[in-house]
């Protein structure tokens, strides 16, 4: 063969090896071709985590909030009714409002909020809340004759003292929330997780993954067309799969740690919060699935794609369903989680982003009455100009009822906040100093105060309203 034919043939050889390798490539990454439905599983499984990045913030929203932690700074609010239906005449609702005047220091861990809420000029109620390092406290002339405080260390007791519902759930400490530090995870720590999602892959067998190519779903009353992948364990799988991943966990000090800390971020008790106490919850766990693997119970998780992408993980486990759709294009970004038990009853939380905020709703379904409440979120101004300014509307519904709030405020940012005042200043009720025996019976004396005050100051401008605590 002469050497240019040669020549000529090998160019055309290794252009079409580039061109089938290449076509591979695109068709493996943009489409599910060429893997297996256990790959195909992973591949929208691992997508999950970006469904939260919706918590994300603004530069700008970020940097009030570090500004907020470093300079005094003063706030000055109002809050009106905008929208109202079957709770009072709207002549009525509307010549409320509440007005909000803040000081704060945090770097010295104080502040001081002084609330007034008026019809016209008649004063309905006023109070004051104030911060002291780790003493948290409310003063209401209509309620008590001094500041009625809470300290912030063994809450977890004090709950408990007061027989709240859910006290067990509830930390030693509340710790403010910072989203950021939530969702921040280091690269060791990605790491680490990528080995537990590993070990999910090669656990479960091949007939473990099912597929379906036409599975319609709906989501806010839209129709998509998705492809569904499931990976479903019986009892059995399902049980010797925890064994697995706890035995790994209580060995790996980068996970525990990883746990603990996101716990107390979010405000979790100390089963969550202290490794040596999650650590043995783990250990318990496992001896009990060993003991009983039939504890474990029926597991399965659906992926849904469409154009390529997650928009539905549906979770069903111990009679539980969990649905977690997920929605990003040029005109919506959101993320709504559904929980579903056996007795229908439903909760259901909505995080969307908007273009200057954020809004959250959550609702509960049972016995077919729906009660809800939701935050809509902006904020407007720079730090560096030092005109902030924050938006907020509160939209309430119980059942045939509804309220709108409209809430907004300029913050500044000052040396010259004046004084604060300090509640060693005047009465000071710490609830935590009392004897237990005497904390359910003194909070339930609060209670029917504000019960008192709140029914009769509605009463006064023509508003029929029903206590706000339950007395027991």
């Amino acid at each position: 063969m002469k050497p240019n034919k040669l020549k000529r043939n090998l160019i055309i050889i290794f252009s079409a090896i580039l061109i089938v390798a290449a076509t591979i490539f695109v068709l493996y990454n943009t489409t599910d071709i060429f893997r297996t439905k256990r790959g195909a599983f992973f591949r929208y499984f691992e997508q999950i985590p970006e469904m939260f990045e919706i918590l994300d913030t603004s530069d700008e929203y970020k940097n009030y909030q570090k500004t907020k932690e470093s300079k005094k700074y003063t706030t000055s609010g109002q809050m009106i009714i905008t929208d109202s239906s079957n709770i009072a005449d709207k002549s009525i609702l509307n010549k409320i409002k509440m007005t909000v005047n803040e000081k704060t220091d945090n770097q010295n861990e104080k502040s001081n909020t002084e609330i007034v809420i008026k019809s016209e000029d008649q004063n309905l109620f006023n109070m004051t809340v104030a911060r002291d390092k780790k003493l948290y406290g409310f003063y209401a002339p209509q309620i008590a004759d001094g500041y009625i405080v809470v300290r912030n260390e063994k809450v977890n007791e004090l709950a408990e003292n007061m027989k709240l519902e859910n006290a067990a759930n509830i930390p030693e400490q509340i710790m403010p929330i910072n989203i950021s530090k939530i969702l921040e995870i280091k690269n060791q720590e990605k790491n680490s997780i990528a080995k537990y999602i590993k070990m999910i892959s090669n656990q479960a067998p091949d007939t473990a993954y099912t597929k379906n190519d036409n599975e319609k779903i709906e989501i806010e009353g839209q129709k998509y067309q998705t492809t569904s992948y499931t990976l479903k364990l019986n009892s059995e799988q399902n049980s010797a799969l925890q064994i697995a991943i706890l035995e790994k966990m209580t060995t790996d000090s980068i996970m525990m740690n990883f746990i603990t800390s996101k716990c107390k971020l979010i405000n979790l008790n100390k089963d969550f919060t202290d490794i040596n106490t999650l650590n043995s919850k783990m250990k318990e766990r496992i001896e009990l699935l060993k003991k009983d693997p039939s504890i474990a119970g029926n597991f399965s998780i659906t992926v849904y794609e469409n154009k390529q992408k997650n928009i539905q993980t549906k979770i069903e486990l111990e009679g539980k369903i969990i649905t977690i759709n997920y929605i990003k294009n040029d005109s919506d970004d959101y993320v709504i989680i559904k929980i579903e038990n056996e007795n229908n009853e439903k909760q259901v939380i909505k995080l969307e982003k908007k273009s200057d905020g954020h809004s959250v709703k959550i609702q509960q379904i049972k016995n077919d009455i729906m009660k809800s409440i939701e935050f809509i979120y902006s904020m407007s101004g720079t730090v560096s100009e030092n005109n902030i300014q924050n938006h907020l509307t509160i939209n309430l519904v119980d059942d045939i009822k509804s309220i709108t709030f409209e809430y907004n405020d300029t913050v500044n940012f000052t040396n010259d906040i004046g004084t604060l005042k300090e509640m060693q200043d005047d009465k000071v009720a710490v609830i935590n100093d009392y004897d237990k025996d005497y904390i359910f019976e003194f909070v339930n004396l609060v209670k029917k105060q504000i019960n008192t005050v709140y029914v009769n100051q509605a009463a006064l401008i023509g508003i029929n309203l029903d206590p706000i605590f339950d007395i027991e």
